[in-house]
This record gives structure tokens, C-alpha cells and sequence, in this order.
């Protein structure tokens, strides 16, 4: 299969939201949703559109083959910009109001803690998922690739992501690509992967 990564944009809002829900459903539906589905997909909608901040398609890439959305991919760096948690707290607070922002961010925090921000010389992928249809044909493993050298291109020396310790096909699939448990904080696992500088 010949793919394409790219940087996302407002219009992929209708095939990236869906799958940026599937890559971490569970939590999300949890935390924007209070166990509500669509409420979860209304804020990633509304989010993505503003562009900016964690959930908006500033931040994502997506893999493409024929033109066609196949996977999406996230990063977090320490090189984001200075307003990045701003405006995705602007995102929660535009679409909630302040009273429903605050129990929003409330749940978030319980999950937060068990997250590790990458350090200094780290690329943190995440939000990463594959259409059922286009799964086992080597988007995951191409868009590890394309962050892999886009960690390069930042100065960064491993790949790190978070893995819920119950997802035993992503540990495989991860572990299949070199990556390696580097912390556990239940319920969640931490991965990284050496990345050769740039020669």
C-alpha cells in the first residue's frame, strides 16, 4: 500500500474526528463525555475546528492512501508552542461553559496523573488509530516511520507513548517495532524507542 502522511486540516474534520475518538476511546468518551459518546465527538468536532491546542488538526497527521484518510498520529514535545495547554483549556471552556469545564477537567486530571510528559529529548506520539478496512497493511508502521523522522528533524533521541496496560494487541504491535517499557503508572504503560540522530 503506497501512503502519504500529511499535516491535517479543518476539512478532514468529518474522517479524522471519528478516528481520533477510536484511538482512545475509553478515555475519552470518560473524560469529554462522562460516558456519553456523543457529547465525547461533539468537543473533538468543535476542538479540531479551532485548529489550535491538543485535540485541534494543527497538531495531527494523518496517512492517506489514494487521496483517502487511512490513520491518524499526534505528537507532544517540548518545543510546542507557548500557548498550546491554553487553548486547549480555551477548547473545554468555549464548548462547556466554566461550571461543566471545571468537572471536565476534574476527570482529566484523575488520568493525567498516571501520564508522563515527555522529557527534553523526547517525542511523544499519540492519538494514533487505522480504518478498519486499511488495519494490518503497514499504516500503523508508517506512521511511526514518518514520526520517527520528524523526531529527527527536532533534535529528539526516542519516541515515547502511553499504552493502557490492558491493550494487549498495542504492546504487541509496538513492541514488534522496537519499542520497549520504559515506566508503568496504572493503568497505563509507557513505551520508547531509540531513534538514530540524523547523520
Amino acid at each position: 500500500m503506497t501512503l502519504v502522511v500529511r499535516q491535517a486540516t479543518a476539512k478532514d474534520v468529518n474522517i479524522a474526528v471519528p478516528l481520533l475518538l477510536e484511538a482512545g476511546e475509553h478515555l475519552l468518551v470518560s473524560i469529554f463525555g462522562n460516558g456519553e459518546h456523543d457529547d465525547a465527538f461533539g468537543f473533538l468536532h468543535a476542538a479540531w475546528l479551532r485548529g489550535n491546542g491538543q485535540y485541534g488538526f494543527e497538531n495531527h497527521w494523518l496517512a492517506c492512501h489514494n487521496d483517502e484518510v487511512v490513520g491518524i498520529i499526534s505528537c507532544w514535545h517540548d518545543h510546542l508552542p507557548d500557548n498550546f495547554d491554553r487553548d486547549t483549556l480555551l477548547a473545554i471552556t468555549d464548548y462547556y461553559g466554566l461550571d461543566m469545564a471545571l468537572d471536565v477537567v476534574m476527570r482529566s486530571q484523575r488520568y493525567s496523573a498516571s501520564l508522563n510528559s515527555p522529557m527534553a529529548l523526547e517525542l511523544c506520539i499519540g492519538h494514533i488509530a487505522v480504518v478498519a478496512s486499511a488495519r494490518r497493511k503497514g499504516v500503523g508502521t508508517a506512521m511511526i516511520r514518518f514520526m520517527e523522522h520528524y523526531a529527527r528533524t527536532l533534535g529528539k533521541f526516542a519516541l515515547v507513548l502511553d499504552v493502557e496496560q490492558s491493550n494487549r494487541q498495542a504492546l504487541g504491535f509496538y513492541h514488534a517495532l522496537g519499542f520497549r517499557e520504559q515506566q508503568t503508572t496504572p493503568p497505563f504503560i509507557q513505551l520508547a524507542k531509540g531513534i538514530p540522530p540524523l547523520m
